[in-house]
């Protein structure tokens, strides 16, 4: 009887290649490791950034920026079309319309 030898080549195994997707505006549209989507607007990321799936990121120049997100002041303003009817020397005091009194609105500002 003829012995036999099978030579058998793993195939070859090829490295993950994980892809950040981003628009014009440098923000996230998706992380992905697929090579057959369409675009030109990615860069090629390590593992580590891939598992954060982070959304609050920007690419700027090909490299990723982390944004910080804008400061937001609540302020307390008076108004005189809108608002809470206080009573004029405590705003603590909440009085009627025909009341003399001072309205009161609070307004948002992103810094």
């Amino acid at each position: 009887m003829e012995e036999q030898f099978i030579i058998w080549e793993a195939p070859k195994l090829e490295a993950p290649e994980f892809r950040l997707y981003y628009g014009a505006d440098g923000a996230v549209i998706c992380y992905t490791g697929d090579k057959s989507i369409e675009g030109d607007n990615y860069i090629v990321i390590d593992s580590q950034t891939f598992a954060e799936g982070r959304p609050d990121i920007r690419v700027i120049k090909g490299k990723i920026t982390k944004i910080q997100p804008n400061p937001v002041v609540h302020k307390l303003m008076p108004d005189d079309s809108e608002g809470i009817t206080c009573h004029i020397e405590d705003i603590s005091i909440i009085v009627d319309a025909g009341e003399e009194h001072t309205k009161w609105k609070l307004k948002t500002y992103e810094l």
